[in-house]
Formats: structure tokens, sequence, C-alpha cells
């Protein structure tokens, strides 16, 4: 399917975040991703769309080196490419828990745009918590806000990795606060998006604090 570019939105290390305009519509659920083809190359990027949205959109980190994504950043509107799919299996799931925790790192967060949206939509008398580790730029931060005034049963938290003084948020790694901020494990279920290291991490620290395999879906970035 071919798509074409809306608009991109530049943040620091390279980052990007990029909305396309499919020729047709694209049925997918969130968490899901696509296959972006440039140039006879493709690489998989996790739809950063929610329901109900006309673009789909991705958050990219534009590594240095690679054969997409710096392609994909000097793209200008209406410049187009093609995309395949949805594919994966990472999506919301029917749970019995009181709580549902979302963890990320860095551009991990994208899915959790879509997945967030459905599960306060799907899980009306559930808590819907997101718990967001980054180094420079504090992603769809305007977009938490509003949701966390649309939605009581939401809320999220931010950590800096690299935070300045002017920072008044949690400062340091995720992993060093996740049992202040999660307590125990019962009736909760965690989502983890983040790269592998982190992922690994937290899903041992996860396991410190009580939780159970079956209480933890993750997917490495």
């Amino acid at each position: 399917m071919k798509v074409v570019v809306e608009s991109i939105e530049r943040f620091k290390e390279n980052n990007f975040f990029m909305k396309v305009m499919p020729e047709k519509e694209l049925k997918f659920n969130a968490g899901q991703f696509v296959m972006v083809k440039v140039g006879g190359v493709e690489k998989p990027f996790s739809i950063a769309s929610f329901q109900g949205e006309k673009t789909i959109d991705f958050l990219i980190s534009a590594h240095l080196g690679g054969q997409i994504t710096p392609k994909l950043e000097k793209m200008k509107k209406g410049e187009g490419f093609e995309i395949e799919g949805p594919f994966g299996s990472f999506m919301i799931r029917d749970t019995d828990a009181k709580e549902i925790v979302f963890i990320a790192a860095g551009t991990g967060v994208a899915p959790f745009r879509g997945m967030i949206v459905e599960a306060l939509e799907k899980f009306k008398d559930k808590k819907v918590k997101l718990i967001f580790g980054f180094r420079h730029d504090f992603y769809f931060e305007d977009f938490w806000k509003e949701l966390k005034k649309k939605y009581k049963n939401f809320d999220y938290l931010a950590c800096c990795s690299r935070a300045g003084k002017s920072w008044k948020g949690l400062k340091g790694r995720v992993t060093g606060h996740l049992e202040k901020i999660i307590g125990s494990a019962s009736g909760k279920e965690v989502y983890l998006c983040g790269p592998p290291a982190m992922v690994e991490a937290t899903r041992a620290k996860l396991g410190e604090i009580g939780f159970g395999k079956k209480q933890i879906w993750g997917e490495e970035w």
C-alpha cells in the first residue's frame, strides 16, 4: 500500500514523529506494526496511531548508517513510500486485572499511544498507568496530559535519565522507581516496550516485586 507524508516533527538525537496518509484505510489493532519499504529495503515500524485517526503515525529513530530511517527523515510533505501489513500480536488482551501498567523507554512508547487509548475505551472500570523513561524528549507529553483530563482512570509518570536542573519529574532509570510506583503485583498486568536491555531489566525487576510471567507482556524495540 502506498502512503504519502503529511508531516514530520523532529526531536533530538535524530528522532522524529511522522504522519502519513494511506491511499486506502488500513485496518489494524493498536500495538501492531507494518513493514516500511524504501529503495528496495524494508524495516518494521510500530504503528503509533489509535483507532479513528485518518493518518498512520510512526515514531522513528534515524540511526546513523541505517538504510531506511535517514531517507525517511529527509522526506518532505507529499513524498511517498510503500508499507505492508499490519503484522504482530502485541495487542491489548482481555484481562481480569484491576490495573494495567504500560512501561516504555524512548521510542518504545510508540505502540502505547494507540494501546493506551484502546485500554481506556475498553476497560473503563480499570486503572491505566503509563511509566515512561527517556533521555532527552518526553514524547507525546501534551497527548498524555489530554488523556489524563479526559479519562479519570488514567495517570502517567515520566522518568528522565539525563535530567537537568529544570526537570521536576523522576530522575534516573525507570527500574529504580518501579517498586515504589507499582507496589505489589496483585491485580495488575504489565505491558513493556523498549530496547532489549530495558525489557530484560524491567522483567527481572518486576519478577523481584512478585509479578508472574503471565502478568507481563513485552516487545523488544
